[in-house]
């Protein structure tokens, strides 16, 4: 029996992990809106409110066929412009009213695609993480009508044609 066998633990750790993608820009759907405790930022000892927002991508992946997954943790409260809640609902829907932040169906934001501009930090661990610099609906192109074919004149010599 080894060592490790011994004296260590095997784990198979505290849920899936997703890999770390390059900075980019990836179309994403919105998997998960949950309200979690997070610490504060003045007291780290006092748990408040937020909102841990869960994007997965939809049209690429990791080496393994593996959606890549990008998590952003935001307050409670919207309306400072400098609130990241605020900040990623105004690139998502537009700047709100009370009524309208209020009236916000989260299952209409889960059915849309989303560009999720993402980039890469470094923990102070020195593991490499993804951080959404930012989030906007996905723009559909409009068709644009196809141009009418030019009629070409039947009389017209062909310069390669053979004599």
């Amino acid at each position: 029996m080894g060592f490790f066998a011994q004296h260590g633990k095997y784990s198979e750790g505290s849920g899936k992990k997703f890999s770390v993608a390059e900075q980019g820009i990836y179309i994403c759907a919105l998997i998960d809106c949950e309200a979690v405790q997070g610490k504060s930022f003045d007291d780290p000892n006092v748990l408040e409110p937020n909102f841990k927002w869960v994007f997965e991508t939809t049209e690429v992946g990791d080496d393994d066929g593996q959606p890549f997954r990008f998590i952003q943790y935001t307050k409670t409260y919207y309306g400072n412009e400098k609130a990241k809640l605020t900040i990623l609902l105004d690139g998502m829907v537009g700047r709100m009213t009370n009524a309208q932040f209020g009236a916000l169906d989260i299952e209409a934001l889960k059915g849309k695609s989303w560009q999720v501009v993402v980039g890469t930090r470094q923990k102070m661990n020195g593991e490499l993480t993804n951080i959404i610099e930012t989030v906007k609906p996905v723009k559909v192109a409009a068709t644009k009508p196809l141009k009418k074919a030019v009629v070409v004149a039947d009389d017209i010599e062909d310069p390669f044609g053979e004599d």
